[in-house]
């Protein structure tokens, strides 16, 4: 059992799992973690041993485990899940974009009446202007088709998407996976720069491999913390 670092504050997540499953069989057992607002924290491991499904069991994507987790003091069956994935939301290793125009896919999550009451749409385009900058892009992207984006730009939109709600978490599935190292770079430093929440990922890139604070590492069945 994997005790997190000792501190007055109270946790953001309180992780405590018996047991965590992928259809049939069990990933890992005996997993007890805590994360703070703003840690920076990198899952790794070999393919196949439940990196990703730990992942989405942080916002109940995957449901497949026996145990708790508390988000800010309440247990994440309690969230209503619309109000859980608002706060904490994943960003996929290839993003879906309808094939709209980059407006108009970063509004459409404006149809969700859980995202229309967390912000007032009245100062939306300064907001996403200045994230599309800190992403190397400019305002002409608004009006670009996604069918025309290049991989690594549809990554970057698909975080702007998410960073304009201002999630208290970010779970990022192996999003570097297929980008070179200077989108790549620009990514990083983005988010290490820029984004006060926590951020949890996945990720084999060496280059964002030098920038966490914390890293869990799956081995045969058991999550080990090792220092980043």
């Amino acid at each position: 059992m994997i005790q997190g670092s000792p501190t007055a504050m109270q946790p953001q997540l309180d992780i405590e799992l018996h047991s965590l499953a992928y259809k049939d069989r069990q990933l890992l057992k005996d997993l007890r973690q805590q994360v703070h607002p703003g840690e920076k924290i990198l899952i790794v491991g070999a393919t196949g041993s439940g990196k990703t499904s730990l992942l989405h069991t942080l916002n109940l994507t995957n449901p497949h485990f026996r145990g708790r987790i508390l988000f800010q003091g309440k247990d994440l069956l309690d969230h209503k899940p619309e109000e859980l994935r608002s706060r904490i939301m994943e960003v996929m290793q290839e993003p879906w974009l309808d094939d709209l125009s980059v407006e108009s896919v970063l509004r459409e999550p404006f149809s969700y009446a859980v995202h229309r009451r967390k912000f007032d749409q009245s100062g939306w385009r300064e907001r996403v202007l200045r994230l599309l900058s800190s992403f190397a892009l400019d305002g002409s992207y608004l009006q670009k088709r996604s069918s025309q984006l290049s991989g690594g730009e549809k990554q970057r939109i698909a975080l702007i998407r998410a960073m304009q709600f201002e999630p208290e978490i970010l779970l990022l599935d192996e999003i570097s996976s297929a980008l070179d190292q200077t989108t790549s770079r620009i990514i990083s430093n983005c988010l290490f720069n820029n984004y006060r929440g926590t951020i949890i990922a996945i990720s084999h890139d060496p280059l964002w491999q030098q920038s966490w604070q914390r890293i869990w590492s799956i081995e045969q069945g058991s999550l080990i913390e090792k220092g980043a």
